[in-house]
């Protein structure tokens, strides 16, 4: 005689855990078209990675942090002259006095 039914321990604990693996927000790394992106002007180079820390970049350099279309990242760059680096596809490069310094495009 079989049994129906059968109950497996957890298992809606595992269904739960992958459907909201799924609703993480992945649309909120990858911006969509009609939003305004950064990317590197030609020619320009960017500082070494930093952590975030102060006093992480050499004399005269800040760590700040912008996302080029791969993902968020922490460089070293002079903070004046910072959005001399970048430019947007549309709006205006704008930083954001924070530590560290955000680097975005006006309309983001």
């Amino acid at each position: 005689m079989m049994k129906q039914g059968k109950r497996v321990p957890g298992l809606k604990w595992v269904i739960a855990a992958f459907v909201l693996a799924g609703c993480r927000g992945a649309g909120e790394e990858v911006p969509s078209s009609t939003e305004a992106r950064l990317s590197l002007k030609e020619g320009q180079v960017l500082g070494p990675a930093c952590s975030g820390e102060q006093n992480a970049c050499p004399e005269g350099l800040q760590c700040a942090s912008f996302n080029l279309g791969s993902g968020p990242e922490l460089r070293c760059v002079q903070s004046p002259q910072v959005c001399d680096l970048f430019k947007c596809s549309s709006g205006q490069c704008v930083v954001m006095e924070s530590y560290p310094l955000q680097i975005r495009c006006s309309g983001s």
